[in-house]
This record gives C-alpha cells, structure tokens and sequence, in this order.
C-alpha cells in the first residue's frame, strides 16, 4: 500500500466512518498524529486484540507511542481529557503529548448553555449531547473564551472567570429559565487544579509542525464528517467547525502547501440526530445493519439512523477535500443480505442530480436513485487479499471505486486493527 505523507484523514459522511481505525492503522507509518478539530463530542474507537479503546480527545496514534498534538482548532474539556491520559498511563502507555497555548476550555456554563438552548429550541434541537462544544467555539470567536494558557496561569483564569462568568449565569437563568448552582469559586478551584496537571504539555503546535511537516511524516486525524461541516454540512444540524479537509491549515497554524488527503467512507451510511437523511432505512434492513454494526454513538450511546451508501455524499465530499486516496470501513456488516443498495443520484422534481445541493432546502426534497447489487454470504472478516472476496463483493467495490474516481487503498473486514484488506 503505497501512500503519501503529510497527510489528512477526513470523514466522507455524517461522521462515525471509522477514522480511529484507519488514524491508527496510518499511524504506524507516521511519527507524529495531530488531532486539528472539535472537541469531546467527536468520538473514536481504536480495537486491539479484545480491548476496545474509545477516544474523545486524544489523537488514536496513543496506542502506537506516537508524538500527539492537539492544536488550537480542537476545543477541551480538561476532565476528560485528563482521564484518558491516566488511561493509558495506567497501562503503561506514555502519553507524548503537546497542547497548544490558544486551545479554548470547555467550562461548565458551556454545558449548562448547550443543555438550555436544546430544552429552549424543543422539537427544532439539533441534537446537541450537551457538551458545550459549540458554546466554546462561539465564546472563542467572540474573543470571550478561556484559552488554554489562561488555565494553566491561576490569576489569568480568576480575571477571566470574573469577567465571564456573570454574564453567562443570567443567559442561563434570565434568558433561557434554567438553574445554574455552579459559583466562581467553585469552578476556579476545580479548573485551576487541571490547569496544574496539563501544564506540563504546553507548547506551541504551529511552530512545532511547521517545522516538522518538511522532515518528518505527520498525520493529521480530522474529527466528524464532511456533512457535520459548520459551513458546507446539512446545516443547523451541524457542528461549530469545518470539517472538511481545508480546515487544517488555520486550525493548525499551517502555510498553505501540498497535503495528500484520505476519505474514510463507510460501506453504508449512517447519522446521530436531526436532520435530512434521503437513503435512512426505517425497516428491518436498517435495523440489523444497526445491530450487526454496533451502530451507537462512541460518546453519546445514541442509537445511529442508518441507510444505504450514497455516493452523492461522497462525491461531494471528494470535491470539498480533493481525496487522493478512499479507505472502504466495515464493509462486513453489509455481509448476509440478499440485496445491497447504492445511491447514485438524487431527483428533485424532474431534475436530476449527482452531488448534494447547496440549499438545504433542496436537500431535504432529494430521492435517492438506487442501483441494486446482490448480496454476499460470507464471512468476510478474516480475508487479507482483494482476490479472495467473493464475485458480489469485489463488484459492489469496484462499482464504488469507478463511480468515484478515487482509488480504494484499504478496505475494513472487521473491528480488529489487523482486519483490513491493504491494496
């Protein structure tokens, strides 16, 4: 398997592609691993052996001792990310990490804030898990945030809680009618003690790999997917950031140059929360491809919407961040049905198309164009070679690979770090 570094790691879908998987896989290749965006909202999970690691914040090239960066465009909530570095601790796994000084805090008035707005919104909430995640993001854009060398410096993080805190407890309270008990005193207390733990991974990320990016292979590991993108995503049902794979240079501290980008493309679709669907399969199809797949949220538990792959997705994510290179995920799980189902263009009204459209509007009335395949039997998850699939699979892919002018260069046959097909 031939491919190029620097390199980035973008989902192709709503997200849940398989990313951890195919970040660790990569990794082994890498020296460093950078996590560029969102927060602990976007959750990734990493299969060894019988131990199933799930990650929110830490880049997944923690199980292969890499260098790990988290740079400003990720957001943290220093809990969280504190129990996962004693995670692996625990297991002896040191945890080479660096944390860029403009990283913005999740604080607790995030969460309340969030939890509030989705109550407020009612049957119009995006889906929100209450994290704060977009709270954060939009306190960073307003230049009214806690950044990360705010935390780690007591007086800084009393001036700033002093300065920020009032305002968010009324929009709580007064705007939205929700009780807020938390004090200054009391979220100082406890923020300034993580500040002490994580001060340690201090350093400037964008020097760092502006650096490094000219000698040494680094990989980047997006979070989410194209179509949770703030901008070009199926907007509101969205997250604060852009997904897609452009982002990395402002969210990283990046010169524009030369980065080869990798989709990762889930052999059928799936999506958490609200929001326009056009291939969802509400019967027992889309059941047993939830319950055979393990789709729930790797953070939130939520069971996942499911539905056929559709390749407008995916080619519009391919124009968005110009892949060089395709990763197939968890292509068993389509394993056992009769029929499999592509879509390969949507009507609206009498007109055709091949992407998604620019207005959501428009989004919500496409139907999806189907071509039909038959399915396959086996069990795939122990096969290591392209040839050794069965006719209906290898068919299914190679529909896939055209279609998309992309070249496949791993395809997933199971949960396990070894399970993949590698051409």
């Amino acid at each position: 398997m031939k491919i190029k570094f620097p390199l980035i790691i973008v989902g192709s879908q709503w997200g849940d592609e398989g990313k951890g998987k195919v970040v660790d896989l990569l990794s082994d290749r890498a020296s460093h691993v950078v996590r560029y965006n969102g927060g602990n909202n976007a959750g990734h999970s990493v299969v060894l052996a019988v131990e199933k690691f799930k990650l929110s914040l830490l880049p997944s090239g923690v199980l292969r001792r890499k260098k790990l960066f988290l740079s400003h465009g990720v957001v943290i909530d220093p809990k969280i990310l504190l129990d996962e570095i004693a995670l692996f601790e625990k297991r002896k796994i040191k945890v080479n990490l660096m944390i860029d000084p403009r990283v913005n805090i999740v604080m607790p008035y995030h969460k309340a804030l969030d939890a509030a707005t989705e109550i407020w919104k009612g049957k119009k909430a995006t889906g929100s898990l209450h994290l704060g995640i977009g709270y954060t993001y939009e306190d960073k854009n307003n230049r009214f945030g806690v950044r990360f060398e705010d935390l780690i410096a007591p007086n800084a993080l009393k001036e700033r809680l002093e300065l920020i805190f009032p305002l968010k407890k009324l929009q709580i309270e007064k705007v939205y009618g929700q009780k807020f008990s938390s004090t200054i005193k009391e979220i100082y207390k406890e923020y300034v003690n993580y500040g002490k733990k994580l001060k340690k991974y201090l350093g400037d990320v964008s020097f760092t790999l502006t650096k490094a990016i000219k000698k040494e292979r680094v990989l980047f590991e997006g979070a989410h997917g194209t179509f949770l993108d703030g901008i070009f995503g199926t907007y509101p049902y969205t997250t604060a950031v852009y997904t897609i794979a452009g982002g990395v240079f402002p969210y990283v501290g990046l010169p524009p140059q030369k980065i080869y980008s990798l989709g990762v493309v889930k052999a059928y679709t799936t999506r958490v929360g609200n929001g326009p669907f056009p291939t969802e399969l509400l019967d027992s199809t889309g059941e047993k491809i939830r319950q055979v797949g393990g789709e729930f949220g790797t953070v939130s538990k939520r069971p996942r919407r499911c539905g056929w792959l559709d390749l407008c997705l995916v080619r519009t994510a391919i124009r968005l961040s110009g892949f060089d290179y395709l990763a197939i995920t968890k292509l068993d799980v389509l394993s056992g049905l009769d029929r499999i189902k592509v879509c390969i263009g949507y009507k609206i009204g009498k007109k055709t198309i091949r992407e998604v459209p620019a207005m959501m509007s428009d989004f919500g009335k496409c139907t999806p164009i189907y071509k039909e395949f038959k399915g396959w039997k086996e069990d795939i998850s122990k096969i290591k070679k392209l040839e050794k699939l069965s006719l209906e699979a290898k068919t299914y892919l190679k529909y896939i690979e055209k279609q998309l002018e992309v070249p496949v260069k791993i395809i997933s046959v199971a949960a396990e770090r070894s399970s993949n097909i590698l051409l």
